[in-house]
């Protein structure tokens, strides 16, 4: 008969397990910029909870509505200091309508738009967790005018218009992490990557109806998504296969670049007969083809931690974060030149 296991050493070992496991997760989130800002933000948070628990009886007995005057005040203050903001704190991603650059800055946080050297502030978040655009990251333009931008801190996906001091939600709260978003060719449907569902979802380009939701594409973590034609949509992933095609008539996965020649992917952009990828690790923007053969197009200086990308006719378009820039590389000559 064997020795019954010793309850000591089962809660030792648990105990060590545990607490690897939250020193590897420092670890990573350490090494990557957006990660640890995300936890940065998530220990906020904690700490904000911590204090109402600790709140005495006579706090808890103020009546709702003297707690409704301070959050709006508090959403007022917020705005306020965004909008007298004059300079980017942490530009993450970027999408251009003719010569107009729209950059999110998640440390901001908000949208900045530049036309002809000249920036301003485009749409202001709050600076409040759990409030509208607190945690903005992906954007892309809306067909019919204005932007259309992820929010995690919500939950949410905002079309935002010239102006406009709310966006409209399209998700219904339904997608957690949106990291990635792309817009069909005819303009009629939107595609989501969501890190916290680990999918690829797509809900019609002005948001999902009352009783709706968006609909399942595919099981791809999709950290960057480009149409290529109508029932072609292109993924990276942060998993085995670097970037996998997703037929949209049936939803079949196709790896494209497999083995992971990428550190870290962020973003993707797709030009005609080959696609970028964004890798933030290696400071690397590289090339692959739809037969999975991939190469470095451009490295180095001055990135130093490009994450968004945008592309049209000349250029790819990179937001650096670290430089606090969105820099403008010629297709053709490689020439860079500074847009924000």
């Amino acid at each position: 008969m064997s020795k019954p296991f010793p309850i000591d050493t089962f809660l030792q070992r648990s105990c060590f397990t545990l607490l690897f496991l939250a020193t590897l997760l420092q670890a990573v989130a350490a090494d990557d910029p957006v990660a640890e800002k995300e936890a940065s933000g998530a220990k906020v948070e904690e700490k904000s909870e911590s204090k109402k628990d600790s709140g005495d009886e006579s706090a808890a007995k103020e009546p709702a509505k003297e707690s409704e005057k301070e959050t709006a005040s508090t959403d007022k203050e917020s705005a306020s200091e965004a909008t007298s903001a004059s300079e980017p704190k942490y530009p993450l991603m970027v999408a251009v309508d003719g010569n107009a650059v729209y950059t999110v800055d998640l440390d901001l946080p908000g949208v900045w738009k530049t036309v002809d050297g000249k920036r301003e502030l485009f749409f202001a978040g709050s600076k409040f967790l759990r409030k509208a655009m607190n945690r903005p990251r992906p954007i892309v333009m809306h067909p019919d005018g204005g932007i259309i931008v992820g929010d995690s801190a919500t939950r949410e996906i905002y079309h935002i218009r010239e102006g406009d001091t709310e966006g409209k939600p399209l998700n219904k709260g339904f997608l957690g992490i949106p990291m990635s978003l792309a817009v069909s060719l005819d303009g009629k449907t939107l595609y989501v990557g969501d890190a916290e569902r680990r999918a690829t979802f797509k809900m019609p380009i002005d948001g999902v109806a009352a009783d709706g939701k968006p609909e399942l594409v595919a099981r791809v973590n999709a950290r960057g998504l480009a149409m290529t034609d109508e029932q072609t949509l292109y993924a990276a992933t942060p998993d085995a296969d670097a970037v996998v095609k997703i037929n949209l008539a049936d939803g079949k996965v196709t790896p494209v670049v497999t083995d992971r020649p990428y550190q870290y992917v962020n973003s993707m952009v797709w030009a005609g007969d080959h696609g970028y990828v964004c890798d933030i690790y290696a400071k690397t923007i590289w090339k692959f083809t739809p037969d999975g053969k991939t190469e470095k197009w451009f490295e180095g200086e001055p990135l130093v931690g490009p994450v968004g990308m945008y592309i049209d006719d000349s250029s790819v378009y990179v937001a650096d974060p670290k430089q606090k820039q969105i820099f403008q590389i010629n297709r053709e000559t490689k020439e860079v030149s500074k847009r924000f």
